[in-house]
């Protein structure tokens, strides 16, 4: 009988170890992703990026840019470089960072683009997206055409007073807002600019004397260099695991039975 009883808490273990050990996977392809960069940079001038919490350090060049990292080109100039062939320049007092692989977040200044027609890069500009259309886009009921044969490149400009100006130099260029209302449609040669009302988010309510907190930024590290999901997964197997347990003891005097197969 107690032979029985270890058999069937040895299965148990089995099957949320191999639980644990693929949520554990995803965890260590999210963390292989976040030890890539995004692409180079090569830059002239104060350029500088954020190693704490206003903590800054003038960049070497070439310099690698990680995704969540916060680079301010100050009096300098920079040029990013994309494993995909994109290149954006990036002018002087600007400040940015890349929220995703395929999500440029632009702060302050002003940054001109050449996109490769098969990449799906956006730009995050306070409440305003700009990107290459997408199917589903459409103005006044009318889909937008999509050019998938040739590069995309444009400039976008955020003024001091909060508006943003966004320009095509070559093809199709989309603006939407948060919400995913389409707000403009591009075509080269052409430009917009869109009122601080319109460009720039509502800012978070803070409670008095608090820390600002960006509605928009890197993401933090979790505990141990595990994220949420991943305690999450850990605390929920070893609910399963006690359970288990618990149910195969009281049950023990019930006879033998074959070991449970793994659910």
């Amino acid at each position: 009988m107690k032979k029985t009883f270890l058999a069937r808490v040895f299965v148990y273990f089995l099957c949320t170890s191999f639980l644990l050990m693929a949520n554990g996977f995803h965890g260590m392809v999210a963390d292989a992703n976040q030890n890539t960069p995004v692409g180079q940079m090569v830059s002239r001038g104060g350029v500088k990026f954020e190693v704490a919490k206003n903590s800054w350090e003038k960049v070497e060049t070439p310099f690698p840019v990680f995704e969540g990292m916060k680079i301010r080109t100050e009096k300098g100039e920079a040029v990013l470089v994309l494993a995909d062939r994109t290149r954006i320049e990036v002018d002087s007092d600007s400040s940015f960072y890349f929220g995703q692989r395929n999500q440029f977040n632009l702060l302050q200044g002003k940054v001109s683009f050449r996109i490769q027609p098969d990449v799906q890069l956006r730009f995050k500009v306070g409440n305003l997206w700009i990107s290459k259309p997408y199917p589903l886009q459409s103005a006044k009921g009318s889909s937008v055409a999509l050019t998938k044969d040739k590069e995309f490149a444009g400039s976008i400009s955020m003024h001091s007073k909060g508006s943003v100006t966004v320009k095509s130099v070559q093809g199709l260029i989309s603006v939407t807002n948060d919400n995913g209302a389409f707000l403009a449609s591009l075509s080269t040669g052409e430009s917009i600019t869109l009122p601080s009302v319109v460009a720039v988010s509502k800012p978070p309510i803070m409670a008095a004397n608090a820390e600002p907190k960006w509605t928009e930024g890197p993401v933090e590290e979790g505990w141990l260099g595990l994220s949420t999901w991943a305690w999450v997964g850990i605390a929920a197997g070893a609910v399963v695991v006690g359970v288990v347990i618990a149910a195969v003891a009281a049950s023990d005097g019930d006879g033998d039975h074959e070991a449970p197969a793994c659910p």
